[in-house]
C-alpha cells in the first residue's frame, strides 16, 4: 500500500510539474533563457520584439521566444551576409541548400531582406530541456555559416 503511494505522489508531481510547464509565459521563457545565458557567461538581452538576444562564437543569436508552443525552440543565427543582388541569389540558394541537405536540425535561407541566415526549430520534451541543446546548436550553426561563406568563395 504504501508503495503505491508514493508511486501516485510521485505520478501528481510529475503531471503537476508537466502542468505548469503548459502554462509558461513570454515573461518566464525568457526569464529563464536569461537566466542560462547568464550563467554560462554571456551576456543576454530582451529586445522590442520579446527575442532573447546573445552573442557566441563572435556571432549574433537570438531565441524566438515561443510562448504558443513551449515544446518547440527557435534559435536563429541573425543575417550574417547581402547576397548582393539578384546576381548572386542562385549561387547562395545552390550553398544554402548544399549546407541544409548535408546538416541535422539547421536550415539557411536568404531572408527578405536579401540577407542569409541560419536557424534551428527542434522539438523539446519540457522548455527547459532547451539548455542541454543550445551549446550544440550554436556550434553547428557557426559551422554550417562558415561551410556556406566557403561555398559562396
Amino acid at each position: 500500500m504504501r508503495s503505491k503511494a508514493i508511486c501516485l505522489f510521485f505520478i501528481l508531481a510529475l503531471a503537476g510539474i508537466t502542468g505548469l510547464n503548459a502554462q509558461m509565459t513570454k515573461a518566464q521563457l525568457q526569464d529563464m533563457y536569461v537566466a542560462y545565458l547568464r550563467s554560462e557567461g554571456y551576456q543576454p538581452s530582451v529586445d522590442s520584439d520579446g527575442d532573447v538576444n546573445f552573442t557566441a562564437q563572435g556571432h549574433r543569436f537570438y531565441i524566438d521566444v515561443l510562448d504558443t508552443d513551449l515544446t518547440s525552440f527557435h534559435l536563429v543565427l541573425t543575417n550574417f551576409l547581402d547576397i548582393g543582388g539578384e546576381s548572386n541569389r542562385l549561387r547562395a540558394l545552390n550553398a544554402a541548400s548544399a549546407v541544409t541537405r548535408t546538416t541535422k536540425v539547421v536550415r539557411l535561407y536568404i531572408t527578405s531582406s536579401g540577407r542569409i541566415a541560419v536557424d534551428s526549430f527542434i522539438f523539446l520534451a519540457k522548455p527547459e530541456d532547451f539548455s542541454i541543446h543550445i551549446s550544440r546548436l550554436v556550434n553547428i550553426m557557426v559551422q554550417s555559416r562558415n561551410e556556406f561563406l566557403d561555398l559562396m568563395r
